[in-house]
């Protein structure tokens, strides 16, 4: 797939190293101290695509109102994933999973041994660069995060001028449908055409 869309996502304490040109954004609802997102961060990005992430290990916010569940140590199993994603799908909603690469066949598999069919996949993979990234969009994966500050320290953020290590940002590709950009709206004058003598 070459058409994509860079999204940037981090922790609320963190928020604000993203640029403000940035065209989508994830960021948590869930956690204690400086790991959900305010009010006022996601206001910083208007007409960004918001992607908002519960990293319950019960996903009780993803159930209701939150985007994608977190599958991480730490975070949701595959079991409460697939649980939660079933009672999306009742309600006719579909479902995001942030699952690991080494993890993806297994939640796959579960997804569809349990009738799971509106369940689709940002999937992080650190191996890759953002080309390669890119060519696994389609199908059930919308996302693709392929650069953190462990995997890749010296990243530039993009937008901005601090290294991925210095912001605490990662980086990911995306559908450009998947929580679309909203451009802003134009502004239109009113052209008055004058008579010159």
């Amino acid at each position: 797939m070459t058409s994509y869309v860079i999204m940037l996502d981090t922790v609320g304490a963190s928020a604000g190293n993203i640029p403000p040109s940035t065209r989508k954004v994830a960021g948590y609802v869930t956690g204690t101290g400086d790991v959900p997102w305010t009010a006022a961060d996601w206001a910083r990005f208007p007409q960004a695509g918001h992607v908002r992430i519960d990293q319950s290990p019960t996903l009780t916010v993803w159930a209701t109102s939150a985007d994608v569940a977190d599958m991480e140590t730490g975070a949701a199993t595959e079991g409460t994933v697939v649980a939660q994603g079933l009672v999306r799908q009742a309600k006719g909603w579909w479902s995001f999973a942030y699952v690991s690469q080494v993890n993806l066949a297994s939640l796959q598999d579960a997804a569809r041994a349990a009738g799971l069919t509106r369940l689709q996949y940002w999937v992080a993979n650190w191996n890759l660069d953002e080309a390669e990234a890119a060519a696994q969009l389609g199908g059930d994966i919308v996302a693709v995060q392929w650069a953190s500050p462990t995997s890749n320290p010296d990243t530039i953020v993009p937008g901005g001028t601090q290294t991925l290590a210095d912001a605490n940002i990662d980086i990911s590709v995306t559908i450009p449908s998947w929580f679309a950009y909203k451009p802003p709206n134009p502004v239109v004058t009113k052209v008055v055409a004058t008579e010159q003598v």
